[in-house]
């Protein structure tokens, strides 16, 4: 089985477990470095990339017309990704305002969002934020339909005489 590692993006994130293979391509694109925190996983010490033999850039023969000239390293820049809205307060909102039952499963799915997201699972963060939304709308749609209904019977009662 070939070896993953962890590393440290230049927002402080940690990425991973990658291969080899992916960490050579970060440096290829200018997104790792020899100054890049890494991870053997498995292993609980984190060092510099430049530290493992394997990501090494084979020495490039000098130009004799020109100095060397020394180019400071870049950071590590991988994307963050973007977050996903949770719909925790909308759900939390709907359950005490609108239908109880229906923003309990909203806020099931709104506390999933961040689990998910955390775990890397961009696509399953999404669709229980997505599911978040529904159950929050329906919930809604639910409790302003019973407050109507319940209106109308007071009204109703009302027209008719009828006293408690």
């Amino acid at each position: 089985m070939a070896a993953m590692y962890k590393i440290i993006g230049s927002d402080h994130a940690e990425y991973g477990p990658v291969s080899a293979d992916q960490i050579k391509e970060w440096i290829a694109e200018g997104r790792a470095n020899d100054q890049t925190q890494v991870q053997l996983v498995g292993t609980s010490e984190w060092k510099p990339l430049g530290d493992f033999g394997e990501f090494a850039a084979p020495p490039s023969p000098p130009l004799a017309s020109s100095p060397p000239v020394r180019v400071p390293l870049a950071p590590v820049l991988l994307t963050p990704r973007e977050p996903v809205a949770n719909y925790l307060v909308p759900a939390i909102l709907s359950t005490l305002c609108c239908c109880l039952p229906f923003g309990i499963v909203a806020i099931f799915y709104a506390s999933q969002v961040s689990a998910k997201g955390s775990a890397g699972d961009e696509a399953g963060a999404k669709a229980a934020a997505t599911n978040a939304r529904l159950w929050c709308w329906i919930s809604l749609g639910l409790g302003a339909l019973w407050h109507l209904l319940w209106l109308g019977f007071v009204l109703a009662g009302a027209r008719s005489g009828f006293r408690m």
